[in-house]
């Protein structure tokens, strides 16, 4: 594989699949629970690895005295970001600490295995705590914006990205992604409008159709002798749609799932 991508972008093979991890997770919740919530998770996630590979390109460092200290680690970062971000949706004081376990074990993790320092690690749980803090505070400013606004925004801001990333063309990657997602689910939403269903059997068959989707694309990707400058970018792209368009298109073409007569909020 790319010799850029295990280097600069994914740390390791634990990193790629960790990534792969969040995206199947966020489709999971898209598939199963709550095309909002999902898409929400998707989104929030990847925006706070863009931001934590960003923070490592033009401020990798915070100097002190003779000791250079990195700011933050992006996947210990989005970890955070996923996991807090439900915790604003449970109640009792124990699911609370289960939203926590999950980033705590992969911060020792990359503590202790990767070697990760102590500085980047709390940085990335402080930033990414922060991201989904933020996103929180600004839902009543969502709210109340057109919601055409919120599409276009959800669109441009990946090009924006990818235009601070562009010189290490392996990170493009995260704002296709992002792109797919926004463009996945503005047609999900007008054009097919899947309804969650409540069986089971259907739930289980969304999750082997969308897990086992990523899973082949990813597998074929690593293998894959083809390489050019944007070939990340466009991997990105087909994630992000697959997750939010590609998958509830398959669902209502073999009938697993029902159309919705009208189209439904997702921000």
């Amino acid at each position: 594989m790319n010799e850029i991508y295990h280097s600069s972008l994914t740390y390791s093979i634990w990193s790629e699949w960790l990534l792969l991890s969040f995206l199947i997770l966020a489709g999971m919740v898209y598939w199963t629970i709550s095309k909002r919530i999902g898409f929400q998770i998707l989104y929030l996630t990847t925006l706070s690895l863009s931001f934590g590979f960003i923070i490592t390109m033009y401020f990798p460092f915070l100097y002190a005295e003779d000791q250079h200290l990195p700011l933050t680690h992006p996947h210990i970062q989005a970890s955070m970001t996923l996991f807090s971000f439900f915790i604003p949706l449970v109640r009792r004081r124990i699911e609370v600490l289960l939203c926590l376990f999950p980033p705590f074990v992969i911060s020792l993790s990359y503590l202790f295995l990767q070697e990760s320092s102590v500085f980047s690690v709390v940085g990335g749980i402080l930033i990414g705590g922060f991201i989904s803090y933020m996103f929180y505070r600004s839902l009543d400013w969502m709210g109340s914006m057109p919601e055409p606004y919120l599409f276009a925004f959800a669109i441009i801001l990946p090009v924006f990205i990818g235009g601070l990333i562009y010189p290490n063309t392996s990170f493009l990657l995260l704002p296709g992604l992002l792109l797919g997602a926004g463009i996945g689910v503005t047609f999900e939403q007008y054009k097919i409008r899947m309804s969650v269903s409540h069986s089971n059997i259907s739930k289980l068959l969304s999750l082997i159709l969308g897990t086992s989707g990523m899973i082949m694309g990813y597998l074929i990707f690593i293998v894959s002798p083809i390489s050019f400058p944007f070939l990340f970018l466009i991997v990105g792209i087909l994630g992000g749609i697959w997750i939010t368009f590609f998958v509830p298109t398959l669902l209502i073409l073999t009938k697993i799932y029902e159309q919705q007569g009208k189209s439904r909020e997702i921000f």
